[in-house]
């Protein structure tokens, strides 16, 4: 259950890395230029889990809510409902169909290592990875990016950059067993104003609640 919110938090990380980076190429530049100011955003997303071993494929999609410094909603409305919650207090990982919900501390965020300080303005893009450009195709960029300090949750990932808007619609994650977290994005909505009650979580009269923060 942790490595799904891990690669969340990489890939909300990624999403707005360039607010804080100091980036010479070109494109994540330009990508710095659009995301500098940028305070919050919500979009659609599908999301593919390729497992290795297995070879399973695994679809989901949903909506996903951010708002800075680290407020998260990952709302998955299909095949089946969970709700991934980051707030500075604690986070929330909630599954309405089993009635069951997970409460975390705050700080599992940290765990996610270099993409965690990226996404909480405390990271260097540069500092933190290697940065390769793919080139451009169709009017997408691809970035790659190594972290210097990689973890299980992320060993690599990609960037697919629009390159006439500067927003990143594709985020891929390979994580030490080459398992694949991709996930596409539409109709974003850059600086949308975020209703607050989106980032609180009260369980439903029924729900189990196991706490983890102890």
């Amino acid at each position: 259950m942790r490595k799904f919110i891990y690669a969340v938090i990489a890939f909300c990380g990624l999403m707005f890395f360039a607010a804080y980076a100091q980036a010479a190429d070109p494109v994540a530049a330009g990508v710095q230029k659009r995301y500098r100011d940028m305070q919050s955003m919500r979009a659609e997303f599908v999301q593919v889990l390729e497992h290795q071993e297995s070879g399973s494929r695994e679809e989901r999609k949903g909506v996903f809510s951010f708002a800075k410094p680290m407020k998260i909603r990952w709302e998955t409305l299909s095949p089946v409902p969970e709700l991934l919650l980051v707030t500075p207090d604690a986070v929330w990982n909630a599954f309405p169909d089993e009635d069951m919900a997970y409460k975390y501390p705050a700080d599992l965020s940290g765990e996610a290592g270099a993409v965690a300080r990226v996404i909480t303005g405390q990271s260097d893009l540069e500092k933190d990875f290697a940065i390769e450009n793919k080139g451009t195709e169709n009017g997408v960029a691809t970035l790659l990016l190594y972290p210097h300090n990689p973890t299980a949750s992320m060993t690599e990932a990609e960037l697919g950059v629009d390159t006439k808007t500067g927003v990143i619609n594709r985020i891929t994650v390979v994580d030490f067993y080459n398992n694949r977290n991709i996930i596409t994005f539409t109709s974003q909505a850059v600086d949308p104003k975020l209703d607050e009650a989106l980032f609180t979580f009260t369980p439903p009269k029924g729900m189990k609640v196991e706490d983890r923060t102890e």
